[in-house]
């Protein structure tokens, strides 16, 4: 089991995710998988940021989570490792709306084979919670993940910029169609391209779902919305 430096301490950090053994637990991952967990999990967001419904509510934590998985395809990218923790050792570390993630610090290891540790990642951490999010709160799959979505092109962006080598090749995972069955029948992320070209689609964000962060109190379209483009 690889012990993390400074630099992949760092990184994981610049996405909300921080190694920490014995965290300030406010709620495991796998708690907000259930009706409990999370009723008690929109009810913070609706408090704090008067979200009007458990649609919104869900749309603005799975903002929230798109971090995490751009911080897992970050690490895989970047430096060859996957963390592979179960979903109860996630634990997360909210404040004043803010929602942050803490994982124990075993788990992680190099990756082995990058197609099939790519389809891990989503299977483990990808597909239940937007499967459960979309259920509960009654908002659309497609919202939820380019939700997501919008935090891994723009990680993937900044790996370009780098000329990281990986980065190119894991992407192309993520738009295979095959990568996402039989969860799905296509993949999510290319059809948020558009037939865009990448590095266009980088260039140029834009997104093709409302994620409903308008319905908040006093709070504009993002200037990506689709809604701006009608």
């Amino acid at each position: 089991m690889p012990e993390l430096n400074a630099e992949q301490l760092a990184g994981l950090e610049r996405f909300s995710v921080f190694v920490n053994d014995r965290p300030n637990e406010s709620i495991s991952l796998q708690k907000t998988l259930t009706n409990t967990g999370s009723t008690e999990l929109f009810k913070m967001i609706h408090t704090e940021l008067d979200a009007p419904t458990d649609a919104v509510a869900a749309s603005i934590y799975m903002r929230k989570y798109g971090f995490f998985i751009a911080a897992q395809l970050h690490m895989l990218s970047k430096f060859d490792l996957l963390w592979t923790g179960k979903l109860e050792d996630i634990s997360l570390v909210t404040s004043e709306g803010n929602i942050s993630f803490s994982i124990p610090s075993h788990s992680f290891r190099i990756v082995q084979d990058r197609e099939s540790d790519i389809r891990f990642l989503l299977e483990q951490y990808g597909h239940p919670i937007v499967d459960y999010m979309s259920k509960r709160a009654h908002i659309s799959k497609l919202i939820l993940w380019e939700n997501i979505w919008g935090y891994v092109i723009w990680m993937y962006s900044m790996l370009f910029q780098e000329n990281n080598t990986a980065a190119p090749d894991d992407l192309v995972i993520l738009l295979h169609d095959e990568t996402w069955k039989p969860q799905l029948r296509r993949s999510p992320f290319k059809q948020f391209l558009q037939n865009e070209p990448i590095l266009e689609a980088m260039a140029n964000y834009k997104r093709t779902t409302c994620c409903l962060y308008k319905e908040l109190p006093n709070t504009e379209k993002c200037p990506y919305c689709p809604l701006n483009r009608k």
